[in-house]
């Protein structure tokens, strides 16, 4: 079984060399618990059987923890971090209580080596320690059966293959336990059980290659890419680039990974004093060049690493066949690109109204918002108008622009949301909030994929960052990356007053509307915390026009 055990680990490294985390350890946990009990086997006093056993532990006793993690991952179900790392603490905490026997009589009261079916074995009288192991061993099987059956219910997008085995592995662990106390020697019988779901395991991930979607994307897309992708820190470091990259530009060859990029080239020093524009923050998102006769256009795009450091990644298309027809057009080259603009035009009016009315079908599935996204928007704007008089914020009236069109679609991603949830008249239970709090992140993914190309890069910044951070709050207590004071994009403070204001003076189905007076001190109170306290004064001053457009709604529904 050890033998078997080490080979597994090749054979699953061989079937999918990128499935790593929960199933690496898995793997190799049942290495060495078999090996702990090939070396009891061995043993030939009480102080080799005491070691032995010892490793039997390291291996085994977080097996059950790496088995629940895997399971979480094939049932495709997400749980608090907290909680993982609770049963982690516990583990542990029984791992190093085992670790004691031959020091206290903590895990084993007393222990005696013998010989079972002629291998070496001991006999022991369980202390309070080991019957905490049991215990431990037991609700992780509870648990796990509780997940693999919530998944056949509930999770129509798991594999039912990968369940069954699952399933199985459970099955024969609760078996191996009778059979292990029936025969007297875990010896005799736990390695095979281990082999048996390392097994099962390669069962399921031999299949996880046919399930993982985006794994398949990803490689559909590299064998059909024909565009070179050149990764550069904002200090001017090397990370280097695809295989197209190297193949069009053999001097990237030359260039070191983690070491200053050369201005050697006309593709280096154009990306070279790219970057130092980039540190001066002269931040231009495209740019072209020749090269041997050819025509390039490099697009820019700024990876967060961490908070404070970014990678930037240069894609470059080759242009040569659309510049050489541009040529050969001639005369015709203004009507072109008059045409071009047009229909530019007509896809982008035709994206933004879909945009929009995807907005709306939110907003019809929302039983909890009403109007919420006409009244949002107007609320932006008189926070603009008066916004875009103070020229010391350095903002252009673009940038106002943009706003106002993109604060419609601040809870586009609620699409993605379940009705079970966005149409829940009372609070939401915990697992139900955290989907919730999900629709910032896919909102923005929504606004990217449907704008970037079509609408400028800036626009699209602007709705990606409504959308994405309009719910986080100034004191970094919000939600989805818990950003914190001017970390929060300027365009989603301003996002996050108006979604509180109209969702305090409006009715709901689950509350009342507020007063206007009540609203007011609630926003002014949480300037500081929730709020930018920069944004106080302008809230201040169209207070009253804030309350004139919703006294004007009331008249209307009158």
């Amino acid at each position: 079984m050890t033998v078997i055990a080490a080979f597994n680990i090749l054979v699953h490294h061989r079937i999918n060399p990128k499935l790593n985390g929960p199933y690496s350890l898995l793997f190799f946990s049942v290495f060495i618990a078999c090996l702990g009990h090939l070396l009891l086997a061995l043993s030939t006093n009480l102080d080799q059987a005491i070691l032995s056993n010892k490793m039997i532990y390291v291996g085994s006793m977080f097996l059950p923890l790496f088995t629940f993690d895997a399971s979480i991952s094939i049932c495709k179900i997400r749980l608090p971090r907290w909680c993982y790392d609770l049963l982690a603490i516990i583990v542990f905490a029984v791992f190093v209580m085992s670790q004691t026997v031959g020091f206290n009589g903590l895990y084993y009261k007393t222990i005696e080596f013998t010989t079972t079916y002629g291998v070496g074995n001991f006999i022991a009288e369980y202390g309070i320690g080991h019957d905490i192991f049991n215990c431990l061993m037991v609700g992780f099987v509870l648990i796990n059966l509780s997940l693999i059956v919530y998944a056949f219910i509930k999770r129509r997008n798991v594999s039912f293959n990968s369940l069954i085995a699952l399933s199985s592995m459970e099955v024969v662990s609760i078996l191996s336990f009778f059979i292990s106390r029936f025969v007297e020697s875990d010896t005799m019988v736990m390695p095979a059980v281990y082999v048996f779901d390392q097994c099962a395991l390669l069962y399921i991930c031999f299949w996880v290659k046919r399930y993982d979607v985006e794994q398949i994307i990803s490689q559909v897309l590299e064998t059909q890419n024909s565009d070179s992708y050149v990764l550069i820190t904002t200090n001017n470091k090397f990370l280097g680039c695809n295989a197209v990259a190297y193949k069009t530009f053999p001097d990237l060859k030359r260039c070191r990974i983690d070491h200053s990029m050369p201005d050697n080239t006309r593709l280096n020093s154009l990306l070279v004093s790219w970057i130092k524009e980039i540190s001066q923050e002269k931040i231009v998102i495209e740019k072209k060049f020749e090269s041997d006769g050819r025509y390039y256009k490099i697009k820019l795009r700024q990876i967060p690493l961490t908070r404070a450091k970014k990678i930037n990644l240069f894609k470059i298309e080759d242009e040569t066949s659309i510049h050489n027809y541009i040529n050969m057009l001639g005369s015709n080259n203004v009507r072109l690109e008059m045409m071009l603009k047009e229909n530019d035009s007509q896809i982008r009016s035709i994206q933004e109204q879909m945009l929009i009315g995807m907005a709306h079908m939110v907003e019809n599935r929302d039983s909890n918002t009403g109007s919420h996204i006409k009244r949002t928007s107007k609320v932006v704007s008189i926070l603009v108008d008066y916004l875009r008089k103070d020229k010391s914020l350095g903002y252009s009236d673009f940038f106002f622009d943009s706003l106002v069109s993109a604060a419609p679609m601040h809870d586009i991603g609620k699409i993605a949301i379940e009705d079970r949830i966005l149409r829940k008249p009372g609070r939401f239970t915990p697992q139900e909030y955290e989907e919730m709090k999900s629709h910032p992140e896919k909102g923005a993914m929504i606004v990217e994929n449907l704008l970037t190309s079509i609408e400028s890069p800036d626009f699209v910044k602007i709705a990606r960052n409504v959308a994405r951070y309009h719910h986080e709050r100034f004191d970094g207590f919000g939600y989805p990356q818990k950003l914190k004071g001017t970390e929060i994009p300027f365009e989603a403070r301003i996002m996050a007053i108006a979604d509180v204001y109209d969702a305090l003076v409006s009715k709901r189905c689950y509350k009342a509307e507020m007063s206007f007076d009540d609203a007011y001190t609630i926003i002014i109170e949480g300037m500081g915390t929730q709020f930018d306290p920069s944004l106080k004064d302008c809230f201040i001053a169209c207070r009253s026009k804030l309350e004139e457009y919703y006294g004007s709604l009331k008249e209307d529904e009158a």
